[in-house]
């Protein structure tokens, strides 16, 4: 059993770390450059991530994903979470100014990338259509909530000012949520895509992950890590750490158990979105605070999701 579960492990979780290896690798010996990641992220960010949401939508059998409890407590601990942050944003950072890069970055994970890799290693294109499930509650919330925080706590909110009619029509244009809500209206409406249509829709989705994966690995900068901060530690720790066993652990008291769990254990145990980062720096907040927690949950979220993978299987709990 021990075995078993390691080697079931190790096929979920070391495919994602080769990937971010291999961006890595490919970026210091010059195979890809900065243009290739930004040109990358893009086409990941506008066409190949919306056509895996869509095709996962649209294949996705409803009647075995009803049960919403899943999705409604991932939502209830999204927040939690975000208010968590919060509190130990009052102890881990030495200025207030800081608190929106902080908060943001303990809290919002990167589940269409990572997220989505490890639910499809684990649960195959079940995995990925749950997973999407959720994205389609957790993209919006994660967005205002950030774009919330970070204008709150800007250093000079004259230079920043928050609107709520531009975080509305920033959702609405937000190529992920628009895939997500199309596929929904595909599947009320028992609409069906063109066979060729649907075969363009799979290309692009299939090669999403890789692409995504090694964008991220090309985007690490390991310098960052000599400038690292107790802020970044702490907000790395409560990401990594601590979310995922308290969610976990509560979501098994509440009864949910299977994929519902393995799920929910992904979503917060997933690294901080590269986006926080850029959302940070657009908005005033302190942007390298923010790069030291995406680097930092991307490396230290692979180990501590190898382990509560291994923990969770081991307990037949997922």
């Amino acid at each position: 059993m021990f075995w078993e579960t390691l080697l079931f492990t190790a096929s979920v979780t070391l495919p994602v770390c080769a990937m971010l290896l291999a961006g890595i690798a490919l970026k210091r010996f010059q195979f890809i450059d900065d243009h290739f990641v930004t040109t990358a992220s893009r086409l990941v960010f506008n066409f190949c991530m919306p056509a895996l949401l869509f095709t996962s939508i649209i294949n996705l059998d409803m009647a075995s994903v009803l049960d919403f409890r899943m999705v409604i407590y991932a939502v209830i601990a999204s927040i939690v979470t975000f208010l968590t942050a919060r509190i130990l944003a009052a102890q881990a950072c030495t200025s207030s100014a800081d608190y929106g890069a902080f908060i943001q970055g303990a809290a919002r994970a990167n589940l269409a990338i990572v997220g989505m890799a490890l639910a499809g290693n684990i649960y195959g294109s079940h995995g990925i259509a749950l997973m999407s499930l959720a994205l389609a509650f957790l993209v919006p919330l994660y967005n205002v909530l950030s774009v919330f925080v970070l204008a709150y706590y800007a250093s000079d909110k004259n230079d920043v000012p928050f609107s709520w009619k531009k975080l509305i029509i920033d959702l609405t244009k937000n190529p992920l949520i628009a895939s997500i809500v199309v596929g929904f209206c595909f599947v009320s409406l028992g609409l069906q895509l063109p066979a060729v249509a649907e075969k363009v829709s799979l290309y692009f989705a299939q090669i999403t992950l890789p692409l995504a994966l090694i964008s991220i690995g090309g985007s690490l900068s390991m310098d960052v890590l000599r400038k690292t901060s107790k802020s970044a530690v702490w907000a790395t720790l409560h990401k990594v750490c601590l979310m995922p066993v308290m969610t976990v652990l509560v979501a098994w008291l509440l009864g949910l158990r299977g994929i519902d769990l393995g799920i929910i254990f992904l979503i917060f145990a997933c690294p901080t979105a590269a986006a926080s980062f850029v959302m940070t720096k657009a908005m005033g907040g302190n942007d390298k605070l923010a790069a030291n927690i995406v680097v930092l949950t991307t490396l230290g979220s692979l180990p501590a999701t190898a382990i509560g993978i291994f923990t969770l299987r081991y307990c037949n709990l997922i």
